[in-house]
């Protein structure tokens, strides 16, 4: 416990891949990355006791777990239970359905908004950057251990020195910049909940773009691997359905994403099979059929 200090001394190092962001914020950034709508699980057990049978033992495990659910229930656009064996015996778990946006990698070992190891988009930069070094989506709990495990990290140069803010005191997070982006990431979540239920409400199913959604037993097939992830107009075209955004918005974001993805192809700076894939999204998109304007009804 005591005081831990933190301080960004810009060397970009962290900037190593392109963010995660909440749907919401893909529409704000659709000009600068090019978005995967993403669908990953995350488990649970239903019981504290079972939990701490499947951790190390720590003085904080209680408030790790409840924090966990209680973050999970937030971010989640479907809970359901299933179960599963620990330690050979059956136990209870709660799986855990996330929805958000992964922006393509285009550049190997970089962020793709990073200009000279600085952000070209520190402005607007979305709240998983903002709340660097520890992600809000994370318990406070671990707060002393993420930021550990984070400032010592191979290569990264953080300022932990006397001179530095200090970031955590007796295990809570009390630099204002991140307090504000994890709550602020709470309310934008909630915010989306009618928007991912709306998405969860037609997986298996396709949206009038023509993009068929995994089902729920696509994404448990594949979780061994890795998350599912499908065009990003696809979430745009449902939210419109829905009425949730406005036909001629969901177009604009089509056409802004198109941008993105030409741009990145102009530049070269992708691997091979990154170009295949945005090849693919910009036949995709490029075919989007625009429909009348609606009026946006936001709930």
């Amino acid at each position: 416990m005591g005081v831990q200090r933190f301080a960004c001394t810009q060397c970009g190092k962290c900037c190593n891949r392109s963010p995660e962001v909440e749907l919401s914020e893909a529409a704000a950034l659709s000009d600068t990355f090019v978005f995967r709508l993403m669908f990953r699980l995350y488990w649970l057990p239903g019981q504290l006791s079972d939990y701490r049978r499947m951790v190390e033992p720590t003085a904080n495990s209680s408030s790790v777990f409840f924090e966990k659910k209680r973050l999970l229930n937030v971010f989640a656009a479907r809970k359901y239970s299933a179960m599963a064996l620990l330690e050979g015996k059956p136990v209870a778990y709660t799986k855990y359905l996330v929805i958000s946006a992964l922006a393509l990698d285009t550049v190997e070992g970089a962020c793709g908004a990073l200009r000279d190891k600085t952000c070209g988009i520190y402005g607007r930069r979305p709240l998983s950057c903002r709340s660097v070094p520890l992600h809000y989506s994370r318990a406070e709990a671990l707060a002393e251990r993420d930021l550990a495990a984070f400032v010592g990290t191979s290569g990264y140069r953080c300022d932990t020195s006397d001179s530095a803010p200090i970031i955590l005191k007796d295990g809570r997070i009390v630099d204002p910049q991140i307090r504000a982006a994890r709550s602020d990431a709470i309310e934008v979540a909630k915010n989306d909940h009618c928007w991912s239920k709306a998405i969860v409400r037609r997986m298996g199913g396709s949206a009038s773009s023509g993009e068929t959604l995994p089902s729920l037993e696509d994404i448990e097939a594949n979780a061994a691997v890795g998350a599912t992830t499908i065009p990003m107009r696809t979430a745009w075209q449902i939210a419109a359905e829905a009425g949730l955004i406005s036909q001629s918005d969901c177009d604009r974001l089509v056409e802004l994403q198109l941008g993105a993805i030409r741009q990145e192809l102009t530049h070269g700076r992708c691997s091979r099979e990154t170009i295949v894939t945005l090849t693919e999204m910009e036949s995709e998109y490029g075919h989007h059929p625009k429909g009348p304007p609606s009026i946006a009804i936001r709930g």
